[in-house]
């Protein structure tokens, strides 16, 4: 869905939406195994940090992430996937604020 502009200009389909945010779900849930696997470490993985980082992007694939990381951003419209990720990083630096 990404790749084509044409689609960007058509609304999803409800099934397209529903897999989109299904597909987010899951690379999420993943990044927070990695953050719960290194709680001692207090890293924590947004997937900004994922685009942007060498070593995050290692720690991704070690955690077999990457692939759910490639499947989300595949089904989902580009301007999504940079809301949900903004949105994401933006509550893990809530929690971390909150947990000081």
């Amino acid at each position: 869905m990404t790749s084509s502009t044409n689609t960007q200009s058509i609304p999803p389909l409800r099934s397209q939406r529903d897999l989109c945010w299904k597909l987010r779900d899951e690379y999420f849930e993943c990044l927070d195994n990695i953050n719960n696997s290194n709680s001692d470490d207090k890293l924590f993985v947004d997937p900004v940090s994922v685009q942007n980082d060498e070593n995050m992007q290692k720690l991704v694939k070690k955690f077999n992430c990457w692939k759910k990381k490639e499947e989300y951003e595949k089904s989902c419209i580009t301007s999504w996937v940079e809301y949900f990720n903004k949105r994401r990083q933006l509550e893990i630096k809530q929690r971390e604020m909150l947990n000081k």
